[in-house]
């Protein structure tokens, strides 16, 4: 009967906005929400698969308007009518039908989520592994150094591991202070990542990197210390080999990272969801990631679970993925369901619950 048929009948939008405990502030701009339009993709079988997308003005280019109206112009019409069986013609509609790739992101989530119950079999197992629990992250934004302290003694003593410290848009003077204070508050057990969010100038980005490094602490990486396109800039900061170098707003798509990886250029790669238009070009990009010697973050915008929750999925089954900043979950004033929070472990159950 066609009535049984997995085909796309339907796809409903939803905007939500979830308060934030308390502003976040980086180098770029101040989030007080985590803003998202929630999609609802309804199979005339009945299956219901659901995603999200959130916009960044800053990073994505998108505002909550912009996102829903792509998905009622461009994305939705290009779906409608067509059978989720024909996979691959059907992801490749959907990349085509707009450059906006929080808009692509959250059919794909939903898309992604209406195969695995279609099989009945978990996100996870769908993306080819059974783990279900990452640890994440924590990060500090930017505001007054003892509010900033304060915080990282907080999420010590909830157990994280690893703190996200926001630097750039000043003084390189307090960037260090900050860092050097944090570090010797949240004592020498912690990792320390940091977060210029293309606050630098290569020459500034050299200078910054040379006395951090001079610090002797327990860093990580500095993630995407100059703009997004200044790919030099970031091979000759990573040619240093004073301090690892992340890419993050460089790298929204498979062609973005190749770019990089084919002149070393960087040590890790921060794939996110909303970068790549969801899942499938995630994939591509932590493989060239891995063939090239390369490993990879996962990490977010200041999201709903209905993304973060593929998000772990992707991080949890994929070896190459070294690093996870999904603290998102613990931003949001209202606990959201799908994910389990123990400390800095979040687990997931699957299918992606009925909102």
């Amino acid at each position: 009967m066609a009535g049984l048929e997995p085909i796309i009948q339907k796809i409903q939008l939803r905007p939500i906005s979830l308060p934030l405990v308390r502003p976040f502030t980086t180098a770029m701009h101040t989030v007080t929400a985590a803003d998202a339009v929630q999609v609802d993709v309804l199979l005339t079988n009945g299956t219901v698969g659901h995603g999200a997308g959130t916009p960044n003005a800053v990073v994505t280019g998108d505002t909550m308007s912009t996102l829903q109206e792509n998905l009622q112009t461009q994305v939705i019409p290009a779906l409608i009518g067509r059978d989720i069986r024909d996979w691959n013609s059907l992801l490749t509609r959907l990349h085509a039908s707009t450059s906006e790739q929080p808009a692509i992101a959250a059919v794909e989530l939903a898309l992604y989520d209406l195969r695995a119950k279609q099989v009945s079999i978990l996100l996870t197992a769908l993306l080819g592994g059974q783990q279900r629990t990452v640890t994440t992250d924590m990060t500090i934004g930017i505001q007054a150094l003892p509010d900033m302290v304060s915080e990282a003694k907080a999420f010590v003593s909830r157990g994280f591991k690893a703190l996200k410290i926001k630097v750039g848009g000043g003084r390189l003077a307090d960037d260090l202070e900050r860092v050097k204070t944090i570090a010797k508050a949240a004592g020498p057990d912690i990792r320390l990542r940091l977060d210029a969010n293309q606050a630098w100038t290569t020459d500034q980005a050299k200078v910054a990197v040379t006395e951090l490094a001079a610090l002797q602490l327990p860093i990580d990486f500095i993630e995407q210390p100059v703009a997004a396109r200044n790919h030099e800039g970031l091979a000759t900061l990573t040619a240093m080999r004073q301090l690892p170098i992340m890419a993050d707003e460089s790298v929204f798509g498979f062609q973005d990272a190749l770019a990089l990886l084919s002149r070393h250029a960087v040590n890790h790669i921060n794939i996110k969801l909303m970068k790549t238009g969801g899942l499938a070009e995630a994939a591509k990009i932590d493989a060239a990631c891995a063939s090239f010697g390369v490993t990879t973050m996962v990490g977010c915008m200041i999201e709903s679970n209905l993304s973060l929750v593929p998000a772990i999925a992707f991080a949890a089954v994929h070896d190459n993925v070294t690093f996870t900043d999904l603290d998102a979950v613990y931003m949001v004033k209202k606990q959201q369901a799908g994910i389990q929070t123990h400390g800095p472990q979040l687990t997931i159950g699957d299918p992606m619950h009925d909102a």
